[in-house]
This record gives structure tokens, sequence and C-alpha cells, in this order.
């Protein structure tokens, strides 16, 4: 038996934005937040209002504004116990998934002990896989791997 997610979380979704930073430390949120982050600031500081997935310049920036949130970056996630309660909130089928390519793509046995993953960069990969596959839950304009902001009353700057 097949579930079918549906992605909680949509910037219109004023009654879903949490106050707190982490948003209960929903990693569908917290993906959510690192992509509006993103797009607010290539809109803010480059002018730009379009991005392509499929360029590897776009892609690789928006992998390193993940990595960087999260890995590099310890302003806002200052504790590994947030990390942990982050990673704990992604649902079973998305965890297995993304456990198994993370392992086998930085040569970690699958069996072995989990203890030896880096957490960081293992919610880096999670939230970079959800958001590859859930923007256009996320946030309207996307078109595949294509995103060009809609302007409109209602579609302002995306970060909050």
């Amino acid at each position: 038996m097949t579930s079918f997610f549906s992605f909680p979380y949509h910037f219109n979704n004023k009654h879903n934005i949490h106050e707190k930073v982490y948003g209960e430390y929903d990693v569908y949120y917290y993906s959510m937040r690192i992509l509006r982050d993103y797009l607010s600031k290539i809109e803010k500081y480059q002018g730009k209002y379009k991005i392509d997935l499929d360029d590897p310049t776009d892609y690789d920036n928006l992998e390193l504004h993940i990595q960087d949130r999260i890995v590099n970056t310890r302003c806002e996630l200052p504790s590994d116990n947030t990390v942990y309660k982050i990673i704990r909130s992604i649902q079973k089928e998305h965890f297995l998934k993304f456990i198994k390519i993370y392992c086998k793509n930085n040569s970690i046995p699958y069996t072995t002990n989990l203890n030896k993953i880096d957490i960081r960069e293992f919610l880096a990969y999670a939230c970079g896989e959800l958001i590859n596959t859930y923007k256009s839950d996320i946030i309207d304009g996307w078109n595949g791997n294509k995103w060009e902001k809609i302007h409109s009353k209602t579609c302002k700057i995306y970060g909050i």
C-alpha cells in the first residue's frame, strides 16, 4: 500500500507559519524556510527573479546555501540536539530513502552503526532532497526545475 505525501506548508498558508525559528523542529517547515530564504536573498542582493536548477551554477548555489545554513553556520543551529530533533521529524518513508542514498554516496555501509553519520551533513542532504522534490508545493512559480517569481500583491519577498 503506497501512501501519498502532501507537503504540509506553502508560503500562502499564513496559518501554518510558526513564530519559532525551527517550526516546532519540523524538517518540512525548515526546508521551506531554507528555500524561501534562498529565493529572497537572490532577489534582494542579486536582483534575480529566475533560477534554473538544470543549470549547474544555479543548482550548486542552492546546494551551497543549504550547506552553509546547516553545516557551516552554527549560529542558526548551534546545538546538535536541535539538529537531532529536526531529523526525527522526517517521515519514515523519506528517512529510509534519504539515509540509504546518503550512506551510499558517502561510502558508509548502511548496516553499520548510524552514529558514524555526520548529522548536519545528513540534514543538509535531506533538506536538499525535500526542496528538490517538493519545491512546487512550497512556492509557486516552478515549471519543472525552472522558477520565476510570480509578481502579485500577495507575493512580495519570500523570507520569513
